[in-house]
């Protein structure tokens, strides 16, 4: 597909574009005033962000103005959570390196994304620099610059594929996973195999929750310290009849709640937990502490979820901060830190490889 050439867009925001914008808090009452000065106005800097605003509104503004409110309300990179999945089989680098290029070519062709590919090892990552738009908030909000890294590493048993839980991102991995699958197939291999964290399979509440459970207290290097929150749920195949006389409260309740949030010190000892458990509701989402096992190791916030509660599919996980540990009181912060690249990537590989012991656990214990 060759890619079209286009002129520039001809939306032009109007008054109520801009003053909504204006008025949003990521625009500082001193950039307002400083672009009055830059037109030549002088005000006050005690002068109300409404005014400001509405002077502002009433003026003719050029392109170049309007790039400069939608700068500043343009939405951070943020760390968005991470997922990965499993391709068993025999895999050669040249297969990975040709279905990289040959998607990087398919993006670079049909839109304006930035694609470069690197290699350190037997990692080889994918970087998408593109334009993300979310049509949900107002004109000017809409636009946000994102980058995406996908890695694909070669493992004995074939390759896995680490990438962040974007829409972007599973675009191009399915592409990837496609292009690598056929590649395979056309060389005289053996057909692909997928893996992913996935409880679908196992559709009792009790194994789902045991899941979780396994994750939190199997994280390597780490020693299981508290879970602060859990979200559950309760998925019902066959609808009740809203007017059934039924005894147990615990099946009407059931019937009317397919969602719950808890969150607090100990969620899991939780009086209010353990009825919704009894009640058929199951763990798929839960934030908890663990501390490092090295000498005055810190402490580590992490994430962990299904995107798709009631099939318990798209797992996505992250690494939410870190309590650095104080010498001095002997305990550790209670203020949190972000984590570096560095313990980023460490820590997000050793859920990775916990989520999968759990998943392993689960299975061998129930079946699938």
């Amino acid at each position: 597909m060759s890619k079209v050439n286009s002129g520039p867009s001809i939306y032009i925001p109007t008054d109520k574009n801009i003053f909504d914008a204006l008025q949003h808090k990521k625009v500082t009452q001193g950039e307002l005033v400083s672009f009055l000065s830059r037109r030549g106005i002088l005000v006050s800097r005690n002068i109300s962000k409404q005014q400001l605003t509405e002077k502002i509104c009433a003026m003719t503004l050029s392109y170049s103005d309007f790039n400069w409110v939608a700068k500043l309300l343009e939405n951070p990179n943020r760390k968005d959570k991470t997922t990965h999945s499993k391709l068993k089989g025999d895999v050669e680098y040249s297969q990975i390196s040709s279905a990289c290029a040959t998607v990087k070519a398919n993006l670079t062709a049909s839109s304006d994304d930035s694609v470069k590919l690197t290699k350190n090892g037997d990692k080889t990552t994918l970087t998408i620099t593109y334009v993300d738009h979310d049509f949900t908030k107002t004109e000017l909000r809409q636009r946000t610059v994102k980058t995406c890294e996908i890695q694909i590493e070669q493992a004995d048993d074939g390759v896995v594929m680490k990438l962040p839980s974007t829409r972007k991102a599973k675009e191009v991995s399915e592409q990837l996973k496609s292009i690598m699958k056929a590649q395979v197939i056309e060389a005289g291999g053996a057909e692909l195999e997928e893996c992913s964290i996935s409880l679908e399979a196992l559709c009792d509440a009790t194994i789902r929750s045991q899941f979780f459970d396994h994750l939190i207290r199997s994280v390597p290097g780490f020693e299981f310290d508290n879970v602060s929150s859990v979200d559950v749920y309760h998925f019902e195949k066959e609808q009740r009849d809203e007017f059934e006389e039924d005894d147990e409260s615990d099946a009407r309740l059931a019937s009317y709640i397919n969602k719950a949030a808890l969150a607090g010190e100990g969620v899991l000892d939780s009086t209010e937990f353990k009825q919704l458990h009894k009640q058929g509701f199951y763990i798929y989402k839960i934030i908890w502490t663990a501390v490092e096992d090295s000498f005055e190791g810190p402490k580590v916030e992490f994430e962990a979820q299904f995107g798709k509660p009631d099939s318990c599919t798209d797992f996505k996980y992250t690494v939410r901060g870190v309590y650095q540990y104080n010498s001095r009181t002997a305990e550790h912060n209670v203020t949190r830190r972000a984590t570096t690249l560095y313990e980023n990537e460490e820590y997000n590989l050793k859920i990775k490889d916990a989520s999968e012991k759990a998943l392993e656990i689960v299975i061998g214990k129930f079946g699938a």
